[in-house]
């Protein structure tokens, strides 16, 4: 029929025309879903509207068709001929249609349907009495009725949700999201069964009450995850403060009111309308969804350079993370976010703490470059300042490919290991290549069922209500946790728990190579919170005083396993140690005071000797001069080492907070030597 094949003729246009060319590449990627959903939505709407228009323009073409053969009946003489007897059985049987015969009040005879030139069993359509109680059904049609919406709901919030999520932050999960796939399609099985069987379960009001629920769930849910989330901005591990967010679970509430009224509302005074909601909404929502999925996973397959967890690559591994030096070792451990403040705390928490580590010397007046992993993990590293006038990538390849300090120590036949994490300090394992030893063709292996319990945290983050999120905050470090880093080829990450898990069971044991410098980056101070002092995993929190100090000793632990170990191997007196955090406390305002990070050194030769404290004014810069000399006897034309700075020297230093500039001239203790010089703008200082 002419309708059917306009409205197929426009449905294969759309799908094969709006959804594939929408233009994703340039929809800024925070906004990216919901526009093309909206685009998706608009274009569904249309083709409902255009199916009804030509169903209707159908009808009303019918009703001229059938007039004209009825008043030619009238005009003709012609009698319509009464049903016989047999046909009077069936009345009420059937359904005339009110456009086949004008003034007919029973269904035509099969004389009357070949005088109109129409098949007989065109009057003959069964009549069904359409119950307005969906909840009075059996239960096979309590099913049926709960089946939109049963499927609706965990497609969108465990498949799609979760297999979205995993597409549009493909270089933050260290797994390829089509991994997680088949696990996702059982988890989403179980889930709708379990639902339908559910709400198919209760009877009359009830059933009509929990379908409306779960209808409303659906609906407020998707407009959360798509809406309502923007002013959130990214989760970069940091703390959130929920309470800058007033206005944002305002209106948060008021929308999860608005839909949950208004569903109760209609089931209530328009049960008609209810009853095509639950059907056509939840299919609607799922298309939706589904081009805006289809758009992500099309972009995702564009990228010329997948992130090395989606084929295979060489990486930095984990080998040689246990086999110091046979002779001298240059050791830094990094704990991140390690501020002085926190040292402090534990200090006054358990006094002695620190006792074991003889032979150090703590600085209490060591001032980082930046406040943040990135820069400056690298720019410790390499020596080579970042000044925010270059893409980062450009900055890696610059850095990497200038650091003075490490090519050297290759020059000179040093075994130099890196552990630590891609896209904080370097962008691709190239950049690595004739410095990093630990460069191999790497192996991932992941727990599922870890990285599904992630992702359906970050589902939740994304969909529940504003003032229940902070139940489902997570930080992009608890992805390291799907990790299996059991093989000397094992993909490194960040993992506190990995790193000492596999000391302990294996042990260190010394290289062939003589000497030998080792970069380990961990947690330490950082957000989540997940670690008791004891080294046990504990439920993870955002935002804890005690948690943190907690978790900062529980770092310390695991480095003062780590040295014991170097003590039995006879390895640590003649070891360089330094321990020291990338950055201190993040602060995004103008300081207040002054922002230290906490550092701790032990030079080669020196050992059994209690800890002794310094209040030098030192910096990133004394990091070369240290493990040249530690390693050679001699810093040759390096800055001076931390050792060799005096206290009250007279030093200028800089430090970036990520929109603001400080030197420190001199003494750092005292927040008046700080100077505010310069503001970030887009593309430098």
């Amino acid at each position: 029929m002419t309708h059917r094949r306009i409205a197929l003729a426009y449905w294969v246009a759309a799908i094969g025309f709006f959804v594939p060319s929408a233009a994703y590449a340039y929809i800024d990627p925070a906004t990216t879903t919901y526009i093309v959903q909206i685009i998706t939505a608009l274009v569904v709407m249309l083709g409902v509207s255009l199916s009804i228009f030509l169903y209707k323009f159908n009808m009303a073409s019918a009703r001229v068709k059938y007039g004209l053969y009825a008043f030619w009946h009238r005009v003709s003489g012609r009698a319509a001929t009464p049903p016989d007897a047999s046909r009077d059985a069936g009345v009420g049987t059937y359904v005339l249609p009110s456009y086949a015969m004008a003034d007919a009040v029973y269904p035509p005879s099969d004389a009357d349907m070949a005088v109109m030139g129409e098949p007989f069993d065109m009057a003959k359509i069964p009549l069904k009495p359409l119950e307005a109680d969906l909840g009075a059904r059996g239960y096979g049609g309590r099913l049926k009725a709960a089946l939109p919406v049963a499927m609706a709901v965990p497609l969108s919030f465990v498949f799609i949700g979760c297999l979205d999520l995993a597409v549009q932050n493909w270089g933050d999960i260290p797994f390829r999201p089509g991994a997680m796939v088949s696990t996702l399609l059982l988890v989403t099985a179980i889930c709708f069964a379990v639902l339908l069987l559910v709400l198919a379960i209760f009877r009359g009001k009830a059933f009509h009450a929990m379908v409306s629920l779960a209808f409303a769930v659906l609906v407020a849910g998707y407009i959360q995850g798509s809406f309502m989330n923007s002013g959130l901005g990214e989760l970069t591990g940091e703390a959130i403060n929920w309470g800058q967010y007033l206005a944002l679970t305002a209106g948060s509430v008021a929308m999860w009111a608005i839909v949950f009224v208004c569903v109760f509302l209609l089931l209530r005074y328009a049960r008609k309308a209810w009853r095509g909601a639950i059907i056509f909404v939840p299919v609607l929502l799922l298309v939706m969804q589904a081009s805006g999925l289809s758009m992500a996973l099309y972009d995702y397959s564009r990228y010329a350079e997948q992130p090395f967890w989606a084929k295979p690559e060489e990486m930095l591994t984990i080998e040689g993370l246990r086999n110091p030096a046979s002779d001298r070792n240059a050791i830094i451990f990094v704990l991140d976010q390690l501020d002085e403040g926190f040292v402090k705390e534990i200090e006054e928490y358990r006094p002695g703490f620190f006792d074991v580590l003889d032979g150090f010397t703590k600085f209490d007046d060591n001032i980082s470059h930046y406040a943040d992993t990135f820069p400056a993990v690298t720019s410790l590293l390499t020596g080579i300042r970042y000044e925010y006038d270059q893409p980062r990538e450009d900055y890696f390849n610059y850095a990497w490919a200038n650091a003075e300090m490490l090519s050297r120590l290759k020059e000179r036949g040093v075994d130099v290991r890196l552990f630590m994490d891609i896209w904080y300090a370097y962008g691709n394992v190239g950049q690595l290549k004739g410095i990093a030893n630990n460069i191999n063709m790497g192996q991932i292996d992941f727990d599922k069922r870890i990285a599904f319990v992630k992702l359906a945290k970050l589902s939740g983050f994304r969909y529940a209500p504003m003032p229940i999120k902070e139940r489902f905050w997570i930080s992009p470090t608890e992805f390291g946790d799907t990790l299996r880093q059991t093989g000397d080829n094992a993909f490194f990450m960040t993992n506190d728990f990995a790193f000492y898990d596999n000391i302990t069971s294996f042990g260190l044991s010394p290289s062939d190579a003589e000497t030998g410098f080792f970069y380990y980056h961990l947690q330490g101070a950082h957000v989540p919170f997940i670690m008791d002092e004891n080294i046990n995993r504990v439920e993870a929190v955002d935002e804890d005083g005690q948690a943190r100090t907690s978790q900062t000793m529980g770092a310390f632990r695991i480095v003062f396993e780590y040295l014991e170990q170097l003590r039995g191997l006879g390895l640590y007196e003649r070891a360089t140690i330094v321990i020291t955090g990338d950055h201190p406390d993040f602060v995004r305002s103008e300081l207040q005071k002054p922002a230290h990070t906490a550092l701790f050194v032990k030079p080669s030769g020196r050992a059994g000797v209690p800890l002794a404290y310094s209040h030098a004014p030192v910096s990133p810069r004394q990091l070369s001069g240290t493990v040249m000399d530690g390693i050679f006897g001699d810093r040759g034309d390096f800055a001076a080492g931390y050792m060799d700075m005096g206290q009250g020297a007279d030093s200028v230093r800089t430090y970036d907070t990520d929109s603001y500039r400080y030197e420190i001239i001199g003494n750092g203790n005292d927040f008046a030597n700080w100077r505010l010089v310069g503001e970030r703008q887009e593309g430098g200082w």
